[in-house]
């Protein structure tokens, strides 16, 4: 509530604990994997702790009572379509809860963070359970590449702007646009003045980027066209 508190206008949006790979955090247990970045991680995590997973739904909702700024709901790691029917039986839940218990919530939008290239591949069946798509670039060129970013012996096949990835790109911008559904970009390629132009022309207009490089974008949307 802090947060929507210091947001004066525009809408907020909540993802959900994104842990995992290389985020851990003290209290939740997890045994030692061979692959952590292709384990039990982000919303496969959540599932593991429904009560925590269900609690920070509840705390969404509640939180989103009495702003006035749209509050969204963002999962991360979505891979097949039974993770979002589940998830919408959690979102159910936690207003059955609520309602219940008298606490006043209000109804926020869902959405899912596309990193994972079977997402991807399927977005077309997706769409119809979310309201909106977050693509996350970082772990979507390094799960498409196969090839550890941060692994000097490889990261050179982690390319961002190779012909695979913009393919796949295209395909999910076009579809989301097509299904009249908001898609966006965040991670390292949002606020690449080289991807950006790729990323436009593709049909993108929602850029998710640290502060420091707006004014850089900025000053390069004023100087291009669509065409």
């Amino acid at each position: 509530r802090s947060v929507l508190d210091a947001v004066s206008r525009g809408p907020v949006t909540i993802r959900t604990l994104d842990v995992g790979g290389d985020k851990s955090i003290p209290f939740l247990t997890q045994a030692p994997e061979a692959n952590p970045f292709m384990g039990l991680r982000s919303i496969r995590l959540s599932f593991e702790y429904p009560d925590l997973f269900l609690q920070q739904i509840r705390a969404a909702l509640r939180a989103a009572h009495g702003v006035d700024q749209e509050v969204k709901l963002l999962f991360p790691m979505i891979t097949t379509r039974e993770e979002l029917l589940r998830i919408h039986e959690f979102v159910d839940e936690a207003r059955a809860n609520l309602h219940a218990a008298r606490v006043p919530f209000r109804a926020v939008k869902i959405g899912m963070m596309l990193e994972v290239p079977a997402a991807a591949v399927m977005i077309d069946r997706l769409l119809a359970h979310v309201d909106f798509v977050s693509i996350g670039s970082n772990d979507l060129v390094q799960y498409l590449t196969a090839a550890d970013r941060d692994n000097p012996k490889v990261s050179h096949l982690c390319q961002a702007l190779c012909p695979a990835v913009l393919r796949v790109l295209q395909h999910v911008i076009s579809t989301c646009c097509e299904a009249k559904k908001p898609v966006a970009v965040c991670g390292e390629m949002a606020g690449s003045p080289r991807a950006f132009p790729l990323l436009f022309g593709m049909g993108l207009r929602t850029f998710s980027m640290s502060s420091s490089f707006i004014p850089a974008i900025r000053d390069l949307a004023a100087h291009v066209s669509v065409s």
